[in-house]
């Protein structure tokens, strides 16, 4: 059954007496009469099942649920406000709403924005950035890009890039170590190592002929863009993956130590409801263009 709100002038009635504290100069500010104030505010109270306001003398003052009431309300008018600034009085323009995972939100999208838009003409594009496995945000937008084994449920995705590790460093880390490249994989380990929550050095290691044994590390990150800029401070040596990586190797803030690579089972897709398919499909077209790019 749909539930009946109390009306919007009702609401603004409410904020402007919470605003001056009085029914009166809320009556005419708004063009009212007190007793349309009155009637308005006493409508939202009988909604909610308490009082708004405490009357005393010519004067009222909020309650602690009118309070409360006043600050969320002032927000949510004002999204209504903009919804509707939004479409009055111009043409509806085509849509899409992308939700990208934080990590490749704060360390490759940003740079590739334009092209995206470019790729994009006639539509307007919100960009959103949902805590990662939030499987509520992909019924909520059209397409979202997420790392993952490729096992969501009761949607469509493909696999945009397989990816790899490498142990990259800053040049400034080498120079101040008297290193030159390549280095040996038990230099690598000689350096201050850089962890990551998500990740461990093991499979590196056996990959480069070392016992599987977790090095000590000085500092461990959460975020892998945040790795990256770690990374590129000179602050030690880490595993990356070379999308997530790939801007700071091409402005040379890191640089790959040796040809110790790993394939990464946790790769990059698109997903999105299977209703939109064809809705957006030209934005997974650009997308993996720009990634293919990005890796080349």
């Amino acid at each position: 059954m749909l539930k009946r709100y109390p009306s919007i002038q009702s609401m603004q009635a409410f904020l402007q007496a919470a605003r001056v504290g009085s029914f009166s100069s809320a009556a005419r500010q708004l063009a009212l009469t007190h007793s349309a104030i009155s009637q308005q505010i006493r409508s939202i109270e009988e909604f909610i099942g308490q009082p708004l306001f405490a009357r005393v003398g010519g004067r009222v003052t909020l309650t602690d649920a009118g309070t409360l009431f006043a600050n969320q309300l002032s927000d949510g008018l004002e999204q209504i406000d903009r919804a509707l600034s939004s479409v009055k009085g111009r043409p509806a323009v085509p849509t899409l709403t992308l939700d990208v995972d934080p990590e490749l939100m704060q360390g490759w999208l940003p740079a590739r924005l334009p092209a995206l838009l470019g790729g994009l003409e006639g539509v307007s594009l919100t960009v959103l950035s949902a805590p990662r496995y939030d499987r509520y945000a992909f019924e909520h937008v059209d397409l979202a890009l997420r790392y993952g084994y490729g096992e969501w449920e009761g949607v469509d995705s493909t696999l945009v890039c397989r990816d790899r590790l490498t142990a990259m460093a800053s040049p400034a880390l080498l120079a101040a170590n008297g290193l030159s490249l390549p280095l040996a994989p038990g230099q690598v380990l000689a350096l201050p190592l850089l962890g990551y929550t998500k990740r461990s050095w093991i499979p590196w290691l056996e990959a480069a002929g070392l016992p599987g044994a977790e090095p000590d590390t000085i500092a461990v990150l959460d975020n892998a863009a945040g790795l990256v800029a770690a990374l590129a401070s000179g602050l030690g040596a880490g595993l990356v993956r070379g999308l997530l990586a790939a801007d700071a190797r091409r402005d040379g803030r890191i640089v790959e130590l040796n040809a110790v690579e790993l394939p990464t089972h946790y790769n990059l897709y698109a997903i999105w409801p299977r209703e939109r398919a064809a809705r957006v499909a030209p934005l997974v077209e650009i997308i993996a263009e720009l990634v293919a790019q990005t890796l080349d």
